[in-house]
């Protein structure tokens, strides 16, 4: 079987006149989280007491492919059917806030919206909390979403089953009768024992107990990707397979009739942290067919949904992945090693708002937050020794870098030296920063704010203690006490800056 591991491509639904339009049809989820603790055993029965400190609402399922799909710069209308209840109208609102259109769902009164309740007390899951009740929708609710969906043009049709009823066998063979005849590509996220249903589709993505479930095969048996793949397209009858395996990665097995690569592509996992496996398989089903829409090589389309699922597990409960984040991490990662090896530079840089999503996690709650901001024009000893005095401050580094246009700004014309993407990457790689994030603002003040570090760092040449009007005061140094932390300077090493060496360099 191939292994590759291929430098990261342009994002190909960004390259045409318009995004591609994507169809996802199947069982919408409202994720629900009571986070808090627990600290005592109840009086009343020998149980543990969760004490709620905050309710958390998600999009889940079909709804997360469609969020994912949105948020990453796709267009998309969701087709589906929710309970006409309190958890329908918040699932509605979570949908409408980032611009999806809700006019193809349906509200109904035989069946409520699907909720999953999951308490957890710092990061842990406690118990799920399952409010569903499974069967086929109506044959009247199904004629209403062939009909919405036969009014609307779509580039590609995303089918997100999960087994709870929205998807009855003839809806199936319609969406996908039409998905042909209209000759774009389906794509099917499945679930169940019976694959046959999903025949025409062009690619479906289990993971790898899903694949086992179909074949009746025991998970725990040493099955690889390529082997559950075969079997599922000659029990099947099916064309490309791409299986998910977790830690192990994912392997693709294409459909050998259509010209595909020959032979079974697989890619490794990304080397991060793991936080939240909830929804990674929505990010890639979502990316797969965002790409695949847009005419992209599935084998590009592996590595960036690759890169989307590296993104999402690293992230507290069910999140999508951004296109802020997605651009940034494609283009920060170097090739990898045709060994296996993993990416690890690109796993820290982080958009603003997809790092402060990852503090928030209770994981990180407990963690004493460093900051430090700077250019870092062109990386040297000195930039060494300051990061690595600044980690010892605390568990977390964050490093705030100076876009190209704010460098400019700040330091004339001529700078930067080096581009931001390759500041970033540089600094991504030092053992002592533990993330990296970029800020075009005069000031780091915004992002300061943003992320509330508890402690807060700058060279010695500024003035921690320097009234506010003062113009070598510590920006953000007010803002920091005001939440409880501390504002540090560290001793710069003598005669190493960035415009010395430059000096140097054109004095030679």
């Amino acid at each position: 079987m191939e292994s590759r591991a291929k430098v990261a491509p342009s994002i190909p639904w960004l390259q045409g006149a318009r995004p591609p339009r994507i169809a996802v049809v199947g069982d919408v989820i409202l994720d629900e989280y009571l986070d808090g603790q627990v600290n005592r055993i109840s009086p009343e029965a020998p149980v543990p007491v969760h004490l709620v400190t905050k309710t958390i609402h998600g999009a889940g399922g079909a709804a997360n492919a469609a969020r994912n799909i949105k948020l990453a710069g796709g267009d998309v209308m969701l087709l589906s059917v929710i309970g006409n209840d309190e958890a329908g109208k918040n699932l509605r609102q979570l949908l409408q806030r980032d611009q999806i259109d809700t006019s193809y769902m349906q509200s109904v009164n035989d069946r409520p919206t699907i909720r999953k309740t999951r308490i957890t007390s710092s990061s842990h899951q406690l118990v799920r909390v399952d409010w569903e009740r499974v069967h086929p929708i109506s044959t009247e609710v199904q004629d209403w979403i062939m009909n919405g969906l036969k009014s609307i043009e779509f580039d590609a049709l995303l089918i997100s089953d999960y087994g709870k009823g929205a998807l009855p066998i003839s809806l199936l063979s319609n969406l996908l009768g039409l998905a042909a005849e209209r000759k774009v590509p389906a794509v099917v996220d499945p679930k169940g024992r019976d694959f046959s249903k999903y025949l025409h589709a062009t690619l479906i993505t289990p993971n790898r107990k899903e694949a086992c479930d179909a074949l009746g095969l025991d998970p725990s048996d040493d099955y690889s990707g390529e082997e559950l793949g075969r079997r599922l397209q000659s029990t099947f009858g099916l064309q490309n397979v791409l299986v998910t395996m977790g830690p192990k990665g994912m392997v693709l097995v294409p459909d050998a009739n259509k010209g595909a690569p020959s032979t079974p592509v697989s890619l490794p996992a990304m080397a991060r942290e793991v936080y939240d496996v909830s929804g990674a398989g929505d990010t890639v089903v979502a990316i797969m067919t965002l790409c695949l829409a847009a005419k992209a090589p599935i084998v590009d389309a592996m590595h960036i949904a690759n890169t989307a699922a590296a993104l999402v597990v690293a992230k507290w409960g069910t999140q999508p992945v951004r296109l802020d984040e997605l651009t940034v991490a494609l283009t920060s990662e170097p090739a990898a090693k045709a060994s296996g090896t993993s990416f690890s530079t690109g796993a820290k840089i982080a958009s603003r708002e997809s790092l402060k999503q990852l503090l928030e996690a209770p994981a990180l709650r407990q963690k004493k937050i460093v900051f430090t901001n700077g250019c870092f024009d062109i990386l040297h000893a000195g930039h060494i020794s300051y990061l690595e005095a600044a980690k010892s401050l605390g568990d977390l580094l964050i490093v705030g870098v100076n876009t190209d246009e704010s460098v400019r700004h700040l330091k004339g014309k001529t700078r930067p030296y080096i581009a931001l993407s390759d500041r970033m990457r540089l600094l991504a790689a030092l053992a002592s920063v533990d993330f990296v994030v970029p800020f075009g603002e005069a000031t780091p003040l915004e992002l300061i704010t943003s992320l509330s570090p508890d402690v807060l760092v700058k060279g010695a040449d500024y003035d921690k203690d320097a009234p506010s009007s003062s113009p070598k005061t510590i920006v953000g140094a007010d803002v920091v006490r005001a939440s409880g932390g501390t504002v540090e300077t560290i001793t710069l090493v003598p005669g190493l800056s960035t415009t010395s060496i430059i000096e140097r360099i054109r004095g030679l």
